[in-house]
């Protein structure tokens, strides 16, 4: 991957595993975000904390953000502040993507493609939404879908996913 370029930097990407039994291959998941948001033009000197979890994590929030009382694959955070910070100061995330490692799984196995590959597009869906993009309306779906699916071709062409996440022993 070589040395961080300073668009790289400028659009940094946190990344935290709260489960256990996965490895994630951070710089090639860093660079799926990274060009995520440069591809739409995101604030430069912000970027995303991603945080790979368990369903019980995932439940809460989106039992506390949605008030729905189950699991489900990927949910969205986006920094509703955006206040411009003073010259020196890090600027705060964009926002949060978080996305429920076992149901990643359970949808990669259901359409028979490899875990990093679900991460992928999971990862790639969340970062629209923190970015303002939705899926409510026909008219958001429009504008949404043809970008989600711009961003799922380059990360196939560049192999973004097949290696992304890894079980031990079982790569699926």
């Amino acid at each position: 991957m070589g040395r961080p370029t300073k668009a790289d930097l400028d659009r940094r990407v946190g990344i935290s595993l709260r489960t256990q039994g996965v490895r994630v291959n951070r710089p090639q998941l860093r660079h799926l975000i990274q060009r995520c948001l440069e591809v739409e033009n995101a604030e430069l000197g912000r970027g995303i904390e991603v945080v790979l979890c368990g369903d019980r994590l995932m439940r809460r929030l989106n039992r506390d953000y949605r008030e729905k009382d189950r699991t489900t694959d990927v949910l969205s955070f986006p920094d509703p502040e955006g206040i411009p910070l003073p010259e020196g100061v890090a600027a705060p995330p964009l926002g949060e993507v978080f996305v429920s490692i076992p149901q990643c799984r359970r949808q990669a196995l259901e359409q028979n493609v490899r875990a990093g590959t679900e991460l992928a597009r999971l990862l790639i869906h969340g970062t629209l939404h923190v970015l303002g993009f939705d899926h409510e309306t026909e008219a958001e779906r429009r504008e949404m879908k043809p970008r989600e699916q711009k961003l799922r071709a380059w990360a196939r062409r560049h192999e973004m996913g097949p290696e992304l996440l890894l079980f031990g022993e079982d790569e699926t």
